[in-house]
């Protein structure tokens, strides 16, 4: 190569910036982002794990909220007692009927649970079948047989009680998960 065509191209690249690999600027910036990168990752994994423990949390919470509105409704039906009037026991198996279908209903797919469930719906169904049977024709004539609604639900009152102390188990089972299914035998 000719002396000034070499000088020429030597001056050339004396005006040229370094490579930018060449640069500690670069590394320097590249290594910052990488770090950021990296800790935006192990901040979203940790608030994914979040998420789920928060949803855990909050369903937990609910089948602890079914527990305690079953609780109270089988509490109610051992209560009762002979003498009870027909509209009182009216009032009672709606009540029952209402509350046993609202705090269930969102768990009614639930594989674990759904048979539970519609026992306790066809039972409390019974009830009110069982109740029907035993109206007085008219309102005066209840008096003649005072225990008549009484024994008319007994038996379906204990058949509902029993439905609702098989869900509060399965319900509590399910709010602290005991790990059963992680056991490796």
């Amino acid at each position: 190569m000719p002396p000034d065509l070499q000088s020429a191209l030597d001056k050339i690249i004396q005006h040229l910036p370094l490579p930018f690999y060449k640069d500690v600027g670069f590394w320097l910036s590249l290594a910052i982002g990488s770090f950021g990168l990296l800790f935006a990752i192990l901040a979203w994994t940790e608030a994914k794990k979040a998420k789920t423990a928060a949803t855990a949390a909050g369903r937990t919470v609910k089948l602890q909220t079914v527990t305690i509105e079953l609780s109270e409704i089988g509490q109610k039906l051992d209560r009762v007692q002979p003498g009870i009037r027909f509209n009182e026991a009216r009032d009672l198996l709606a009540d029952t009927s209402r509350r046993v279908h609202r705090a269930t209903s969102p768990f009614s797919k639930e594989p674990k649970l759904s048979e539970a469930i519609e026992a306790a719906k066809q039972a409390v169904q019974a009830a009110q079948n069982s109740l029907k049977s035993v109206r007085p024709t008219e309102p005066g004539k209840e008096a003649e047989a005072p225990d008549a609604v009484y024994y008319g639900i007994e038996t379906d009152c204990s058949a509902i009680s029993s439905c609702v102390a098989d869900l509060i188990g399965l319900f509590e089972k399910q709010a602290f998960d005991f790990g059963d299914g992680n056991v490796k035998s």
